[in-house]
């Protein structure tokens, strides 16, 4: 599995806006000539897509997604390829001012191309979509609602102290144990 991790200039539910937008694919991926949606059930999408980068590769995906922040996907057909799944995962950035998509991907060609090939591809091919999206998402402007709902900050929570859960005091007489909210008294064998 190749793991890339994408920092984007916007807020998540922006970002996963644009994930979720199969249809606009084609002016953003790089090599997508085709994205055309199939079927639409909940939150899961059909999808047919043409790739072409060093060869054209025709593929059925089904995009499982997760509102807010997770984007599966996985191949229902095809005949370049055996296998191609992934996920986008998106968080907040540390900042509070943009997103960090944790992106992972696994190819299976078959046994005519090497793992470290399609390894070193892949990880080509997660760098430029990476690449890709963040100058995407520069061109949009962000929609008013999501603009708001990121720009009003959560107030900052007031530091709690950890609840007690349970207390053991030794006494002359034994042992004194408060557990969450009652208080028993053991005492030594020796009184």
């Amino acid at each position: 599995m190749i793991k890339a991790v994408i920092n984007v200039d916007s807020p998540p539910p922006h970002v996963f806006n644009v994930l979720t937008d199969f249809s606009r694919y084609k002016e953003w991926i790089p090599g997508c000539q085709q994205c055309t949606v199939t079927s639409r059930s909940g939150n899961v999408t059909d999808a047919d897509i043409i790739i072409s980068s060093m060869k054209r590769i025709e593929l059925a995906l089904r995009f499982e997604a997760i509102p807010p922040n997770v984007l599966n996907f996985r191949m229902t057909r095809g005949k370049d390829i055996k296998a191609y799944s992934g996920t986008y995962r998106l968080m907040n950035a540390a900042d509070g001012n943009g997103t960090v998509v944790i992106a992972e991907l696994e190819i299976d060609a078959g046994f005519m191309v090497p793992k470290f090939m399609v390894d070193k591809i892949s990880r080509k091919m997660m760098d430029d979509t990476g690449s890709a999206l963040r100058k995407h998402i520069a061109t949009l402007t962000i929609p008013t609602a999501i603009a708001r709902a990121s720009a009003q900050k959560a107030p900052e929570a007031k530091p709690r102290r950890a609840r007690r859960i349970l207390r053991i005091v030794k006494m002359p007489a034994g042992y004194n144990v408060w557990l969450l909210g009652q208080t028993f008294t053991i005492k030594s064998q020796g009184s």
